[in-house]
């Protein structure tokens, strides 16, 4: 029989429990009207000036260890039809898939079925010769240097609401002959890394990637209505149509991609919540597993990248967290689990104009409040060392492409690094050799290293847009260039496409029956030429003996591409 001390020390403890319980109810509940005004305001007044409610918005789970604390739905899923975004609303939630594939590599490895270090051609022989010392964990970090192949698909004319399945990007990922670099030796992120290592599950267990995915993954933790695209099995649930927005109106994009692996996954915020609970239950990977997935990746020098199993390893508001977010056609996803507080949140939406950092930054803010200890107002990269070797070859003076007349200056004032911009003198910080961040602007600044120069850098503010610019010549002198040598037709065999260059009215110009309108490259230096076009970067013609042989195309995540003129 229970004592009376024994009895009162437990209704203590209940009391206790209770009040702790009630009192955290209490908070998440002052949350709730916070958080329903940011996405009112968000979607309904921020997402450009339209009239009524009827526009595309997003839907966004928030939990804390086993449970949703957080539920918001806003915006139509189909204007036409002016049907409401709900919890169970289908999205194509982009490269937030790549997660899933990564969860993938680590059970296959926890069954010991395949090894994080073996060559990806034991399981895929029929690639590339340049691809023969890749590995797995090389394609999981993003450190393979297999080119990008949205980058290839654009340079052969496709436009992104034409139908692609995965193997047709298999087909041209085993064409490549070169690589952006030497596998193990730099981070770039390069969706092709994920298509491969779909291919990859697939070999290992002779099974269909997505119907493998649906078994081991989706099912035992309850995603019931998450699916790849070519693979609907949700006949009750609505599904988003995507928007873009352009000249004042939103425009439904047509998704016609297959890639599984990389994206194109089909998932709700409900069953994304399953998903971020897992964190914390760990119900599906178990310790060992998630491990793996939340460690940062390494180069083959031993140096660590922010990048671990198909999540970003990174701080947001000071806070450890797991990131990724994801963008197709108007689909914006972003997910992110904060380990220390057991806190996750998805958002999904159909609305192109929406940036999914910047939101998921300013929910932490209304979750952890403007008071929580910070180094800074909001988080910073983190700062290094300048490497001042690297810094002497960015010095100098840029312009921006799409803002003719705006330069930008970096130079080196006694031991302090500094960008002049506007006539203002602003404090530079590195975050690695190549890239440099404003702290009070949050902007970071990526340069460009090619054949041992730095011709350009890209500007990449905070909600993720990327302006270019090249580099300003004051001193340069006038070169006499034969530009009726540089014409021809020129072939790709990697891209199976030809490229016309051609000299009119004092402009050097690519034609092709693929592109809608002619891209003028600018002279640089020698034979190198840069574009403002976003698909080509520079271009550098070979010569040999007086005679152009050949060209060479560059693109940020697509670098030395080979032409050869053909006439």
């Amino acid at each position: 029989m229970m004592k009376k001390s024994q009895f009162g020390a437990l209704v203590l403890g209940l009391i206790v429990i209770i009040s702790l319980l009630q009192c955290q109810s209490t908070e998440e509940k002052e949350l709730e009207p916070q958080l329903d005004a940011y996405f009112e305001q968000l979607v309904f007044n921020k997402s450009e000036d339209l009239n009524g409610k009827n526009k595309p918005g997003l839907s966004v789970i928030i939990t804390k260890k086993d449970s949703v604390f957080y539920k918001g739905n806003f915006g139509s899923a189909n204007l036409d039809e002016k049907s409401l975004i709900t919890e169970t609303t289908i999205f194509d939630i982009a490269s937030v898939s790549k997660q899933f594939t990564a969860m993938a590599i680590a059970l296959l490895e926890e069954k010991g079925e395949i090894d994080i270090n073996d060559k990806i051609v034991k399981y895929l022989p029929d690639l590339s010769v340049a691809m023969r010392d890749i590995t797995i964990y090389q394609l999981v970090h993003h450190t393979s240097g297999i080119r990008d192949w949205p980058t290839l698909f654009a340079l052969k004319g496709w436009l992104p609401e034409e139908p692609l399945l995965l193997d047709d990007i298999y087909e041209v990922i085993k064409k490549q002959e070169s690589l952006n670099f030497t596998p193990g030796t730099e981070f770039l992120y390069s969706n092709s890394n994920y298509n491969l290592l779909a291919k990859i599950v697939e070999a290992v267990t002779d099974t269909a990637f997505e119907s493998w995915m649906h078994d081991n993954i989706f099912v035992p933790i309850g995603m019931e209505n998450t699916y790849f695209v070519d693979t609907n099995i949700s006949e009750e649930n609505v599904i988003a149509d995507s928007y873009v927005f352009n000249d004042n109106n939103y425009l439904s994009f047509s998704n016609n991609l297959s890639a599984p692996g990389s994206s194109s996954l089909m998932s709700s915020s409900s069953d994304m919540s399953k998903w971020l609970i897992n964190f914390n239950r760990k119900t599906l990977g178990g310790d060992i597993a998630f491990s793996k997935i939340i460690q940062e990746g390494k180069l083959g020098n031993s140096k660590t990248i922010d990048y671990g199993y198909g999540l970003y390893i990174t701080e947001i508001k000071d806070k450890k967290a797991y990131y990724h977010d994801g963008a197709w056609g108007g689909y914006r996803s972003g997910i992110v689990y904060f380990p220390e507080e057991n806190i996750g949140v998805v958002i999904l939406s159909n609305n192109g104009t929406l940036h999914p950092l910047e939101i998921i930054n300013d929910v932490a803010d209304i979750l952890f409040g403007e008071g929580t200890e910070k180094k800074t107002e909001e988080s910073e990269p983190k700062e290094q060392k300048v490497n001042d070797e690297f810094f002497a070859l960015c010095a100098g003076k840029y312009e921006q492409v799409d803002d003719k007349g705006c330069y930008l200056t970096f130079f080196k004032e006694g031991d302090e690094y500094f960008l002049n911009m506007y006539e203002k003198n602003r404090k530079l910080f590195a975050k690695s050799d190549s890239v440099y961040f404003i702290k009070e602007a949050k902007v970071e600044f990526v340069f460009h290293l090619r054949n041992g120069k730095v011709n350009s850098h890209t500007l990449v503010g905070k909600t993720g847009n990327r302006y270019l610019a090249l580099r300003v010549e004051e001193d340069k002198k006038e070169v006499n260039i034969n530009y009726d040598k540089l014409t021809g037709t020129f072939y790709s065999k990697e891209l199976d496409v030809k490229y016309e260059i051609r000299y009119m009215n004092d402009e050097l110009k690519i034609q092709g029956p693929i592109f809608s309108d002619d891209i003028i490259i600018e002279h640089s230096e020698d034979l190198v030429f840069n574009s403002n076009s976003g698909v080509i970067e520079s271009v550098s013609f070979l010569e040999e003996n007086g005679v152009i042989i050949s060209m060479i195309i560059n693109n940020p995540r697509a670098k030395n591409l080979l032409f050869e003129k053909i006439n």
